[in-house]
Order: structure tokens, then C-alpha cells, then sequence
């Protein structure tokens, strides 16, 4: 029989995707309606109940969380005896079942069965543990989709090739039965390998081959659209009148008049004495500055901040408006109408806020303090209720991150970050993201801020004109060195026909993935170019066949992901964004000179990752039908990080000694002299699509200055250790 083409895998209807991971958290209500624990032996089954709280327990497949770490936290109730804080007991998740709401883990519990007290609650670490999708359903309901969040689009692959799995098989002789191998068994499982090449439209890679990353954008503004109405109700601002005037500021040329709140709707009296203002211009809707009553105190028009609907007296963040850029301050409190001790966040903020006749909007505040891990951020009830999933949060912090080094003066990074919203509970006070905070971020010291993608520029969504490549309202991301690693999510799909999800596919997620290493190169021939190796803690299979069993629903990036302006930017590939930054756009500054001649160069990072296994028993059935065989437990449980290694080489055509004294002189340019890479997009606007490559403290190790046989140009080849590379891209999307 001859195999017909539409009955075979193709690599032409190959997909291949990736998203954030994150952890998961169950709450104890003293009741079913939050969990209850059972155990039997070694093993305990934790049945979850509807508590709002516990928004994924139905938006999870079954077994995605085989081999995550669960912990539970119970200081004073009935689980005191697997308190994670006072006992350190933790657990490893063997199975879960959606449709019955059950997570199975291992060993057993100390404590008795039973409801879990309203005290306790349980996390599960995000490491393997994909971000949810708010839209998924389970199979037991009607016209069911199964799927995790993981949306994202890796970029312009050149090559690609996964972690396949490869079990280490143990053979073993016994005398008496021959020379022939006699017992076989299936030992650890290593998932190696993982690698991808690209043209790279964004550097979004080195956030997962650095570790750190800060992002902040010009932040949520309402949009005109006619002489009394903006497009949706701004952020933070009451939705009745206060009785007081207000100010509106056009983002563009600074035009500000006095306005007040039409009670219960999106209306603004007195928006069209805006000065040359258009359908949809961006607009800044919050409080008048009256006066300046010294160097650091704006005086607002009386009540005018009771335009916001939550404010923090003791300290936050504000934002305005200089020359047509949004940009932030903080402030220490808020005596009567007085906003006192505005200190610049962003350069030239603090004089524009304390202008008089201008706008200053209030970040709403944190109800609770965030704290490093944090998959949830606690709000005021009207707050939250003005979120939806699919929104962002961003949080603008006054506070740094110091990296640390032996320089005097240490670097510092801005703690600020921007997160999706994958779900809004219908009560109590929270909002849930798609992947953990990096930094701790106090109530005084942090606002919060709402954002929204749309098709164009409306609402400060940033955008790329097709005419200038202009990147308008950019969000700005520093990437750097940081002590952990973000995990990630791989999904790849092979199907027999272009029908979604189809009747024969083959879908697999790769969990717990970490870049291993990864590098940045150009030469005169086309394309910057990004390289990553990465290895992976489990392999997941779709074992459904859409029928009797859930099959995925797979992320087709233009059939039913990207496939529209947005959702572009939502998944990492902005329209007019997708061509890669070129040779031709790269200028190099090292040695405290320009290089005018480099041919070529290359920069890496190496985390030395390291899989762990640990000695952990299956006590379960293990069945064909499994996604993950014996509960994971032959898989690792981690990756880990180790010493990191900067390498930077460059080929370069010989026009002076400079190289050659660098190497002579043993030169170490500490806090000095800094190599840079200025890279842009191609296009003729001054804000295009950009970013800066900068490698700090550094010393040359080899230059080559070989005297060519062909009787050419000296070409030098040279060698450099780092200490820290940072690199700042500005691009049009809110998370990487």
C-alpha cells in the first residue's frame, strides 16, 4: 500500500509555540468549597472545591501537572503538621483529573483528612507548570477545549529541534542464561538538546537566557472620540462626579483644559476646549495642578483628587506628560491637595508634574505588598472589578534592583513589570497573572496601572505605523543577569491535514524548559541572529482522540492565535514588526572608539544548567493512556543554574595598534569604556523599533593579527571575558 500525502505528518503543517509558566494556588474556606485531603498510605488526593479563589481548577488538562512541587501553608489549623514554613514538608504531584476536580501527591499528609481549615492553603510551584488559559473547558462539558496559554511565537525560525526524550535502559547478564542480555529495565529520562535559531525580530530569547527583565510602557490613557466622550472609562477614575474639577491633557502637544465628570458614564464635560483635538487622539483624564508651592510639592485645585477612586496618602507613583512622552514620578504623601516630595522616576517627570494647569495622574496602590513569586496581585474590589482577562497590569516602582558586582558604585536596574491577567475571580479582591513577579514591591513605593492592546495607537496600545515603521507608545525592556532562570513552556503540534485541531495530530508540550545557552551574532551577510540551546524537565503527550477522550486544541499561530492586529501583539509579533533588525543598522562602540571595519561578531551567555534527579517513588498504576508515565518520577524534578559565562568575539579588518596595546597592556575597562551595539529597525522614523547591547567590565583575552598568505587585508581576531551584559529594547509589546 502506498501512503497517501494527506495520511502522513508533514513539516509543512508543522506548529511550534511557547508560554510563561506559572504557579497555581488552592485556598481552605473550612469547607468543600475550598479542599479537602484524603489520604491513603503514601499518597494523598486533594479534591478542590469552587471557592473563587480556586479559578483554574477547571481550566487545567489532566496530568499538566505531574512532577510540580505542591506545598502547603497552615500555621495555626488542622494541616499544622504539613505547614511547609514550620516543617518543610513538600510534596511531588503524580496525577490530576479535571473533570473531578482531584490533584494526587506524594508522600502522604501528616495531618488528618478532612476540609482544609479557612487558615491553610496549598502553592504549586511554577516550575512546570504551564499558565493556564482561562478559556479552556473540560471534556465533560459540551464542545470542550483543551489547551494551556501557550501562545507566544518563538520568532523567524531558521532551524528548530526539540529535547527529545531519551531513556537511560539498564541491561543486565545473569550467569547461567547465556551470553544474550537477559533483563531489561527503563531507567531516568533525559530531555537534552533543544535548540533554535532565528532571525531576530525582537530579543525576547535573552529574557530566558538572562534571567532578568524589567518592562515599562507609557501606560493606560482614554481616547477621544467626541466632544464629550472618550472611548471607555478611564483607569482609577470615579465613575461618579465629585463635585470638583478635573483636568484633561492631550498626550501629543500638552493642550490641557479643565473638565468634570458626567456621573455613571465615559462623558467629560468640557473635553472639546482641547486645542486642535481629533477622534482618536490619547488622552490623560485625572487631577488639575493649581500651583507650585516649592521644589517638590504641586498644589492640585481643591477635592480635584478625589477624581481617583483609590489613592495612597503615604507615597506612590504619579505619571504626566513632557514634550509628548508619558513619564513617571514618585511622591511621598498627599496632605489635602497637596502632593508633596515629587522626585523624578523618569528624568524631567517631577518638573512636569509640578507645572501648574497641567494633569498628574495617581497610580492606583497595592492593597497588599508583592512579594518575589507572586502569581496573584491583591486590589481594591473596584479595581479588580475593572480588570478582564486578557488585560495587563503594570507596576511602576520608585525602588531599584542593585546587581551585584565589586563595582564602587554598583548598577541598578528599575523594578518595574508588566504582567497579563489570565483571571478575574467574580469575588473578593484579586487579579491572577501569567507568570511570577521578579522583585518585591511595596505598597508605598509602586502604582499600578491598566493596560489594553488594540489595533492602532488608541488607549496607548503600542503600535508600528506601515508607512514610517514609527514605533508609537513603545514599552521599554531591560534584560540582565539575574540569579534564577525563567522556565517555559514548548508546544509542538504535527498534523496530516490543515483542519484544526483535526482528526489525527500529534501534540506534545515540553515543561520546565531553561536556556542552557544562547548568542547574539551578526556579519555583513543579512539578519541579526539569535541562537539558544535548552533542555527540558518533561515531555507531555495529547493522548486524546477528540471523541471518547479531550484532544488539544492547538495554538495555529495565524489560523486561531495571532490572527488578528492584536492578538499579533498579544502573541509577540506586532504587524509592520516582523522583519528582523539588519547588519546595516548595527553600529559597535568598544574600547571607548567606534569600530568601523568588524565583519563579524558574536556574544554568548552560558548558565551552565544542570538536570536533578532525585530519589522519589511511584505508588500509582501506570497505564498506556497517561500522558506521563509512573508520575513523572523518572523524569527531573529541576534545572539548574551554576556559574554564568560571558564570551564576545569579533573579526575586524586592521586599521591602527589598538587591538594589539589592548592585548600588550592587559587592559581591564572597569566601569569604563563600555562595548555597546546600537541596533534599530529599518525605517525612517527617529522611534523606530531599537535596542542597546551593552557589555560592562571587560578585559581582552586573544587578538590575532595573522599575516594572511594571500597578500590582503590584516584581519585580527579577538576575544574578550565579560563580566555582565544589559541590553534595552524598545518594542511594541507589553510581555516577552
Amino acid at each position: 500500500m502506498i501512503a497517501m500525502a494527506n495520511t502522513v505528518f508533514k513539516g509543512d503543517l508543522a506548529e511550534v509555540s511557547f508560554g510563561h509558566e506559572v504557579g497555581l494556588r488552592g485556598n481552605g474556606t473550612g469547607s468543600s468549597t475550598g479542599f479537602v485531603v484524603a489520604t491513603s498510605g503514601n499518597t494523598c488526593t486533594i479534591t478542590l472545591g469552587n471557592d473563587a479563589q480556586n479559578v483554574w481548577r477547571t481550566k487545567i488538562p489532566d496530568n499538566i501537572l505531574i512532577g510540580c512541587v505542591l506545598r502547603i501553608y497552615d500555621p495555626s489549623g488542622g494541616l499544622l503538621s504539613d505547614d511547609y514554613a514550620s516543617t518543610r514538608r513538600s510534596f511531588y504531584i503524580t496525577g490530576n483529573d479535571t473533570t473531578n476536580n482531584t490533584i494526587t501527591i506524594q508522600p502522604g499528609l501528616a495531618s488528618a483528612d478532612g476540609n482544609a481549615p479557612s487558615t491553610s492553603y496549598f502553592i504549586i510551584d511554577n516550575y512546570q507548570c504551564p499558565t493556564f488559559d482561562e478559556n479552556m473547558t473540560d471534556h465533560a462539558t459540551t464542545g470542550f477545549i483543551h489547551r494551556v496559554l501557550s501562545d507566544q511565537f518563538i520568532g523567524l525560525l531558521n532551524e528548530f529541534s526539540l529535547p527529545e526524550p531519551e531513556i537511560d535502559v539498564r541491561r543486565q547478564h545473569v550467569i547461567g542464561l547465556g551470553r544474550d542480555v537477559n533483563v531489561i529495565t527503563s531507567g531516568r529520562e533525559t530531555l537534552s538538546g533543544g535548540s533554535l535559531q532565528l532571525n531576530a525580530h525582537s530579543l525576547r530569547w535573552m529574557k530566558y537566557a538572562l534571567g532578568g527583565h524589567t518592562a515599562k510602557s507609557q501606560g493606560g490613557m482614554s481616547t477621544y472620540t467626541s466632544s464629550t466622550n472618550v472611548s471607555e472609562h478611564p483607569f482609577n477614575i470615579v465613575t461618579s462626579d465629585p463635585s470638583s474639577t478635573g483636568r484633561a491633557e492631550k498626550v501629543s502637544n500638552s493642550q490641557a483644559v479643565d473638565i468634570t465628570v458626567v456621573a455613571g458614564s465615559t462623558n467629560f464635560t468640557g473635553l472639546d476646549g482641547l486645542s486642535g483635538i481629533a477622534a482618536d487622539d490619547n488622552l490623560l483624564i485625572g487631577a488639575k495642578v493649581d500651583s507650585v508651592q516649592n521644589t517638590t510639592t504641586a498644589r492640585c485645585v481643591a477635592s480635584s483628587l478625589d477624581h481617583f477612586s483609590q489613592k495612597n496618602t503615604s507615597g506612590g507613583v504619579l505619571k504626566v506628560i513632557s514634550s509628548g512622552v508619558i513619564k513617571y514620578a514618585s511622591y511621598a504623601s498627599i496632605s489635602s491637595n497637596d502632593v508633596t516630595a515629587v522626585t523624578d522616576i523618569d528624568s524631567g517627570a517631577a518638573t512636569a508634574a509640578l507645572a501648574g494647569n497641567k494633569c498628574i495622574v495617581l497610580l492606583a496602590p497595592l492593597s497588599t505588598a508583592l512579594s518575589i513569586g507572586d502569581t496573584r496581585v491583591h486590589l481594591h474590589s473596584d479595581l479588580r472589578g475593572s480588570f478582564t482577562v486578557g488585560d495587563y497590569i503594570q507596576i511602576i516602582d520608585k525602588d531599584t534592583h542593585t546587581i551585584p558586582s565589586q563595582d564602587d558604585t554598583p548598577a541598578t536596574i528599575p523594578k518595574h513589570e508588566i504582567r497579563r491577567v489570565i483571571a478575574v475571580p467574580n469575588s473578593g479582591e484579586y487579579i491572577y497573572v501569567d507568570e511570577p513577579f521578579l522583585f518585591n514591591h511595596a505598597i508605598n513605593s509602586c502604582g499600578i496601572d491598566r493596560l489594553r492592546y488594540t489595533g492602532t495607537d488608541a488607549k496607548g496600545s503600542p503600535h508600528i505605523l506601515s508607512s514610517t515603521k514609527e514605533l508609537q507608545n513603545g514599552v521599554e525592556h531591560t534584560f540582565f543577569g539575574h540569579n534564577t532562570l525563567p522556565s517555559f513552556t514548548i508546544e509542538q503540534s504535527f498534523r496530516s491535514s490543515d483542519a484544526t485541531p483535526g482528526a489525527k495530530q500529534l501534540l506534545r508540550l515540553y515543561s520546565g524548559c531553561k536556556v542552557s545557552e544562547a548568542t547574539i551574532s551578526a556579519d555583513t551577510e543579512g539578519e541579526l541572529k539569535v541562537e539558544a540551546s535548552y533542555d527540558a524537565a518533561r515531555a507531555y503527550t495529547d493522548t486524546g482522540d477528540g471523541t471518547t477522550l479531550p484532544a488539544f486544541n492547538p495554538h495555529r499561530m495565524f489560523e486561531n492565535t495571532a490572527a488578528t492586529t492584536t492578538n499579533r501583539k498579544v502573541s509577540g509579533i506586532a504587524t509592520n514588526g516582523e522583519k528582523p533588525y539588519l547588519f546595516q543598522d548595527i553600529s559597535i562602540q568598544a574600547f571607548g572608539r567606534p569600530v568601523l571595519r568588524a565583519t563579524e561578531f558574536n556574544m554568548s551567555v552560558a548558565n551552565n544548567t544542570t538536570a536533578q534527579w532525585f530519589i522519589r517513588g511511584y505508588e500509582g498504576q501506570t497505564l498506556d493512556a497517561h500522558q506521563v508515565q509512573h508520575g513523572g518520577t523518572q523524569t527531573p524534578m529541576d534545572i539548574t543554574e551554576a556559574a554564568r559565562e560571558y564570551t564576545f568575539t569579533f573579526k575586524a579588518m586592521i586599521e591602527d595598534e589598538r587591538l594589539w596595546e589592548e592585548l600588550r597592556l592587559r587592559k581591564h575597562h572597569k566601569n569604563t569604556n563600555d562595548i555597546t551595539f546600537s541596533v534599530n529597525k529599518a525605517g525612517s522614523a527617529s522611534t523606530r523599533q531599537n535596542a542597546t547591547i551593552t557589555l560592562e567590565d571587560y578585559t581582552i583575552t586573544k587578538a590575532d593579527h595573522q599575516v594572511p598568505s594571500d597578500k590582503g587585508p590584516i584581519y585580527a581576531d579577538v576575544e574578550l571575558v565579560v563580566r555582565h551584559m544589559k541590553i534595552v529594547e524598545n518594542n511594541p509589546y507589553y510581555s516577552l
